[in-house]
């Protein structure tokens, strides 16, 4: 399903989803997590390039125009808070993703290669939602009377 993503929840998610794709998933989902890590790939090649820019656009420079790092090797800015205004802007940005998606209701339900119940810990499933992921159970009325 086609969804706009925030260049930060991209980050974020996929960070947390590849702990999760370690584990021993059922084949339909590892296969649905990793077409979408491979969509969001060309995302955050774009982002990691706008990044670059961003670093060198706002870096301090001795005479001969080469960045100036500190004693760890981190680059000093000019304006700190104007990278991190320029930074944050970058990472507001969306982009509209193809993502897989899955049933919660499913989701919980799924076993491991082992047979027992998968079980995402909530950093893994707050990974899946940061993407899109998962999609709320629908809520069928009261059928509980």
């Amino acid at each position: 399903m086609e969804v706009k993503l925030r260049n930060r929840d991209i980050d974020s998610g996929l960070i947390l989803v590849t702990e999760f794709t370690k584990r021993g998933l059922p084949v339909p989902l590892s296969f649905a997590i990793a077409k979408t890590i491979r969509r969001l790939k060309g995302v955050i090649e774009v982002m990691m390039e706008e990044r670059k820019k961003l670093v060198n656009q706002h870096a301090l420079t001795d005479v001969e125009g080469k960045r100036i790092e500190d004693e760890d090797g981190n680059v000093k800015f000019a304006s700190p808070t104007a990278f991190a205004d320029d930074f944050n802007e970058l990472m507001k940005q969306e982009s509209e993703v193809d993502v897989h998606q899955v049933d919660y209701e499913k989701l919980t339900k799924m076993k491991d290669r082992d047979g027992r119940l998968i079980q995402p810990s909530p950093t893994e499933l707050e990974g899946l939602l940061l993407l899109q992921m998962v999609t709320e159970p629908k809520e069928e009325g009261d059928e509980e009377e």
